[in-house]
């Protein structure tokens, strides 16, 4: 009769299970509408091999995520296809043979995608100042004419503000007299005198004003009876 042994043999058994996340997981660059994604595999690998990662886009308006990659097998990607205008967040799944990590690992920093064009830088400047005093373009001409046929007497101004405009008959105001029709038509000043008599000769004056300064023309006018 042989003897019994007792001897027991033993060896390890390993469980795998999911792992951790990607770890320091980071958008290194950014180009047109693509970004480069790296990462650092888990510190935890769940006692199994990696077999690749699963990468994921929001954008940062909404914060929607959309898986881009399964089973990236390298430790970086490159996204593309992004809107232009847009800022983007990435994560990053581990994945063994167990499935996914239970978490990803995020990105800290975003992909901002530029919109294209030219960028203009405002400059410093003076803005011009277009203000200015009256001044007469065109002055009063020294003119006869004969009783009893309407006349006009013309000149030009310019200025900013535009001006307030008198007109004067041996410098008495001639506002309201109905004798006398006055007009401005983008600073071409007219006096019509409705048919004027001997008495209407006189020395005719028109002033502009504004808030910088004033102008003044004149000229004289005889009426002569016809002959």
């Amino acid at each position: 009769m042989f003897p019994f042994s007792s001897a027991v043999t033993s060896f390890p058994i390993s469980l795998a299970e999911k792992p951790g996340p990607a770890h320091n997981v980071m958008v290194k660059e950014v180009w047109g509408f693509n970004a480069l994604i790296e990462w650092e595999p888990p510190k935890d690998d769940g006692n199994s091999e990696i077999t690749g990662y699963s990468i994921q886009k929001a954008d940062k308006k909404t914060m929607e995520w959309f898986t881009v990659y399964e089973h990236n097998r390298l430790t970086r990607c490159t996204v593309s296809d992004l809107i232009m205008g847009n800022e983007y967040f990435f994560r990053v799944f581990s994945e063994n043979i167990c499935g996914l990590s239970e978490n990803p690992g995020v990105t800290k920093n975003t992909a901002y995608i530029q919109k294209s064009g030219i960028i203009c830088k405002r400059m410093d400047y003076q803005e011009h100042d277009f203000r200015m005093a009256p001044m007469f373009l065109t002055p009063l001409v020294d003119r006869t004419v004969v009783a009893g046929y309407t006349t006009a007497l013309n000149c030009a101004v310019r200025g900013h503000p535009k001006p307030r405009v008198i007109w004067m008959k041996n410098k008495m105001d001639l506002s309201g007299d109905p004798k006398f029709l006055q007009k401005n038509s983008q600073g071409v000043l007219t006096l019509n005198i409705r048919k004027p008599s001997p008495f209407d000769s006189a020395t005719y004056s028109c002033k502009a004003i504004n808030e910088l300064g004033e102008a003044f023309v004149e000229c004289k006018l005889e009426v002569k009876a016809p002959q």
